[in-house]
């Protein structure tokens, strides 16, 4: 997956889940999420398990994505 792909997904869903090739889940959030289209690298920042956390995630790294959509 490319970053500019990634990027426009994120904005048009507002939440996107990642899966990476290391089996790894993140939930990114518009507000919270940044996509560097030029370097490829997603950096993040929220809670996960518990503790505040910041993220750098190298696109190439995204197995695949998906989101939940409201009924």
């Amino acid at each position: 997956m490319d970053s500019d792909e990634l990027d426009d997904k994120l904005e048009r869903c507002g939440e996107l889940m990642v899966v990476l090739d290391s089996g790894l889940e993140y939930d990114l959030h518009s507000h919270t999420t940044e996509i560097d289209t030029e370097d490829d690298v997603i950096k993040t920042e929220g809670m996960k398990d518990g503790e505040y956390v910041v993220v750098e995630i190298p696109v190439e790294s995204v197995e695949h994505t998906y989101f939940h959509r409201e009924a």
